[in-house]
């Protein structure tokens, strides 16, 4: 494996100190310095070089994510700015984002060092508007939520400079292909399979005869317009928050030319994966007998 650090990011709130000696161990017989981010001093040996978030992976040649998707996601983040890829190692119950099972880590580096592994690219959503200076990257969502206590959101969809439709929801869910199995599926949105580019766009309890999710072509324009009569809202973005939206903000959301990288190790499809777990059901009459 090329890069001369390997970066690991952990959950603030699970020991995984016996893992990440594995980890060190690992990369020293490759000649590898261990990084983690500067939060975590106190979960790691000294050994460890701790970074601020924007250093973790600066010449790596992997970023380790140790915890469920939260964890994997603020990894991806880390990484994906340098075209880094990603194991993410499941500490947490669904952890979509997982390649591998804690217990399965140290046959995980084994088969890295044998050159058993692939890469899968995954497309990166950018956010940028009105309201905040910066762009924002999201691997899973961004949600436009409306602020409880003060009516229903009140959005316009555009896409490709027309109006496609507008909305009074609770919420507005724009989605990647891997984010489609996150909160726009809990919201009724359709399952896409992670290898396609594009944004999913998904109502959330809309108050309209029009209820469906609809999914974009990577090159189509999208924004979001919060129209006059709607409640203050809040941008998040994986999660996290961004900023609170008032009537007259518009919100861009587009893909980002530079993919994330997954490491990949088994050949189990994401279709099998999805059906394990989101305990996807078959009907009774058709389930194998």
């Amino acid at each position: 494996m090329k890069g001369a650090a390997i970066g690991v990011v952990l959950h603030p709130r699970r020991n995984s100190r016996e893992h990440v000696d594995r980890i060190v161990a690992w990369a020293g017989r490759h000649g590898m310095e261990v990084r983690t981010l500067e939060e975590a001093t106190d979960l790691v040996p000294s050994s460890v070089k701790t970074v601020p978030d924007e250093d973790l992976a600066i010449d790596a040649g992997l970023v380790i994510g140790l915890g469920g998707d939260g964890t994997i996601l603020r990894a991806l983040k880390a990484a994906t700015a340098h075209e880094v890829p990603v194991l993410g190692v499941n500490l947490g119950r669904l952890a979509f984002l997982a390649e591998v099972a804690l217990d399965e880590l140290a046959d995980a580096l084994d088969r890295i060092d044998r050159g058993e592994h692939w890469l899968e690219e995954r497309a990166v959503m950018t956010v940028s508007g009105t309201c905040f200076p910066m762009e924002i990257t999201s691997f899973n969502d961004s949600a436009l939520s409306r602020i409880p206590g003060h009516g229903p959101a009140a959005l316009a969809v555009e896409v490709e400079e027309e109006i496609f439709a507008r909305y009074t929801a609770d919420a507005l869910v724009i989605a990647t292909p891997t984010g489609s199995t996150a909160y726009s599926f809990a919201a009724g949105g359709p399952i896409v399979s992670p290898r396609h580019r594009g944004l999913l766009v998904t109502p959330v309890a809309p108050h309209a005869a029009f209820d469906r999710a609809v999914f974009l072509h990577p090159d189509e324009r999208l924004r979001v317009h919060v129209l006059d009569r709607s409640a203050p809202l809040l941008l998040e973005a994986d999660g996290q928050r961004v900023a609170e939206l008032r009537e007259g903000d518009c919100i861009e959301f587009s893909l980002s030319p530079r993919p994330a990288r997954i490491l990949r190790l088994h050949a189990q499809g994401f279709y099998e994966r999805a059906r394990r777990k989101l305990q996807i059901a078959d009907s009774s009459e058709l389930a194998p007998q």
